[in-house]
């Protein structure tokens, strides 16, 4: 991270929050992810921040801690 950088571009950072955000057992779609992500963290959605919960949640199907069906993620 450098000084220009916020928090919420830190895709370590956001994959842990999202994961936090994941409930056992339940199934939730993007948008309805990405919204409690930015109630959460009391900040307003833009592409940018959008673009890096994406690879956050790319980094976390990648490790296999979640699964994706039809844009619904859920916990492994």
């Amino acid at each position: 991270m450098n000084k220009y950088q916020s928090l919420e571009e830190n895709l370590l950072y956001d994959a842990k929050v999202l994961y936090s955000l994941l409930e056992n057992n339940k199934s939730k779609h993007v948008d309805e992810l990405f919204s409690e992500f930015a109630r959460k963290q009391n900040i307003i959605l833009s592409v940018n921040i959008e673009r890096f919960l994406f690879l956050s949640l790319s980094f976390l199907y990648a490790t296999g801690l979640i699964t994706s069906d039809n844009n619904m993620i859920k916990k492994v």
